[in-house]
């Protein structure tokens, strides 16, 4: 087939295999992120407090207004796994800069899976806050201070994307070019 195929037709099917590769690479990076939840936070914080051993993800990688989502671990210091045969109540008390209202005391919640406490954490202001998250337990009670600074939400471009639909009008328009015009060769 190649063989007496044109160098536009192999051109143009390149093309179209690589735009079919690039769409199919992204709607599997799509797929991924979807199904990732809390695997798709970025750890801030892994200390040892107490009899308590604390884990925090967040949610954009960095915190911003006007709000974070927080995942939290919490493990007991002697067991590798995260605590769930113990009942743990958790809240989250918030302060910012002067000015900024502060949230909480705030109880979290780890309805949606066992392995995390969740909650999502407004910020009104950009600037310095600390997050504090008190655990309480049978083997008691310990307060992780989280510092964070707060800035601006960045644009989120998915370039993927983008040279996705790029790839695919470049392969559409040397489809129908070198099909305009081998009619009009033929013609």
């Amino acid at each position: 087939m190649f063989l007496t195929a044109s160098p536009k037709s192999i051109i143009a099917f390149a093309a179209i295999a690589m735009a079919a590769w690039i769409l199919g690479f992204g709607l599997a990076d799509w797929q991924a992120r979807a199904a990732e939840a809390n695997g798709a936070s970025t750890i801030i914080m892994d200390r040892t407090q107490g009899s308590y051993r604390m884990v925090v993800g967040i949610i954009p990688a960095r915190p911003v207004i006007p709000q974070t989502h927080l995942a939290i671990q919490v493990f007991d210091v002697s067991d590798p796994r995260p605590l769930r045969d113990t009942e743990v109540r958790m809240t989250v008390v918030t302060s910012g800069p002067p000015g900024s209202t502060a949230f909480g005391p705030h109880q979290v919640l780890n309805e949606q899976t066992l392995r995390y406490f969740e909650v999502d954490v407004p910020f009104a202001t950009t600037g310095p806050w600390d997050v504090s998250v008190t655990v309480a337990s049978a083997q008691g009670e310990e307060t992780f201070v989280l510092p964070l600074d707060v800035g601006e939400p960045g644009a989120s471009i998915q370039w993927i994307w983008i040279t996705a639909v790029l790839a695919v009008i470049i392969a559409v328009g040397a489809w129908t070019w070198l099909t305009l015009r081998r009619r009009a060769s033929s013609a």
